[in-house]
């Protein structure tokens, strides 16, 4: 720790309450709750993915349409998260449709909500295809509207690989706070908070390096090409697991796993981390998900700042 720099105590902030919206398999969940928080509400509309929901939080109530979700259903909480639906601002939809799409639309029914019932932070995530979706115009719809229902704070880009993962997974983030200037603490001291780039980007090759070492051999990378699950002979990060585009596999893999089928991880080490019931569904739910670690470091920042004001 810096000389002189004061220990801010978050006990007090540690049970905010959370609403989670298109919370997939619970990543902006398991990273909240990692972080102090308590989730309190849950919202998805994918039968599995409530599945897994209620698995790991029981107690906590799940709403499966978020277009017919009112402000009254919702229990009070301090903070809402939502990774809400990328298809439309993906870039690997070449015919995205942007802000106008009905899935990534959506953004507008989670901002009518918020309207109402005004909680004191909101913390979204999307792909990085939403900063050129509408040639940048969707970017700007976001922020306007976030501002035009009082909130105010930022967005920042952060990759998968910034967080020590072997994974090229670049995300952008908005937090704002409502009717407050709390959310500008977030950016505070940015080098300190998201480290210097060149750092970064150092770690990275370690990153590359510690995965060639552990995946030597023949035992080669899992990926998800057009198509479907395969592997490759790749001694670097794995790329983006993107959802399946096609009934067949595509591009050039080795041992190519067909979409639908189960993977064979007899090649993959168990090292890699890789459950054996992963298939085509898993894989694609797994796609979809926020990543736990980076949101946890998120969450504490924002308990941080919380009792920064108590």
């Amino acid at each position: 720790m810096a000389k002189g720099k004061k220990t801010i105590n978050t006990s007090a902030v540690s049970k905010m309450q959370v609403a989670s919206f298109f919370a997939g398999i619970g990543g902006f969940d398991l990273g909240l709750e990692r972080a102090g928080m308590q989730v309190a509400f849950q919202c998805e509309i994918d039968s599995f993915c409530q599945m897994v929901l209620k698995k790991h939080w029981p107690h906590v109530p799940i709403c499966s349409d978020i277009t017919t979700l009112k402000p009254s259903d919702i229990p009070p909480a301090d903070l809402w998260c939502a990774g809400w639906p990328c298809q439309d601002l993906s870039h690997a939809n070449t015919e995205r449709k942007g802000l106008a799409g009905h899935r990534s639309g959506l953004f507008f029914d989670f901002a009518n909500l918020a309207r109402e019932a005004k909680p004191k932070w909101i913390l979204l995530e999307n792909v990085s295809g939403l900063l050129s979706a509408e040639k940048g115009e969707a970017l700007e719809t976001v922020v306007d509207t976030l501002e035009e229902i009082g909130y105010l704070g930022g967005w920042f880009t952060v990759n998968a690989l910034d967080a020590g993962l072997p994974q090229n997974r670049e995300r952008i983030f908005f937090i704002g706070s409502y009717r407050s200037s709390r959310a500008y603490h977030f950016f505070d001291h940015s080098r300190e908070r998201f480290g210097d780039y060149a750092t970064r980007r150092a770690g990275r090759s370690s990153i590359g390096s510690e995965l060639s070492a552990s995946t030597g051999g023949e035992s080669p990378l899992l990926v998800q090409r057009r198509g479907g699950f395969g592997y490759t002979k790749a001694k670097d990060t794995c790329p983006t697991i993107r959802a399946q585009t096609g009934g067949h596999q595509g591009g050039h893999s080795d041992r190519p796993i067909l979409c639908g089928q189960k993977l064979d991880l007899g090649r993959v080490r168990e090292a890699d981390g890789i459950s054996r019931r992963l298939d085509g569904r898993r894989g694609r739910l797994i796609g979809n998900a926020v990543v736990p670690i980076i949101v946890e470091w998120i969450g504490h920042q924002v308990c941080e700042i919380e009792a920064r004001y108590r």
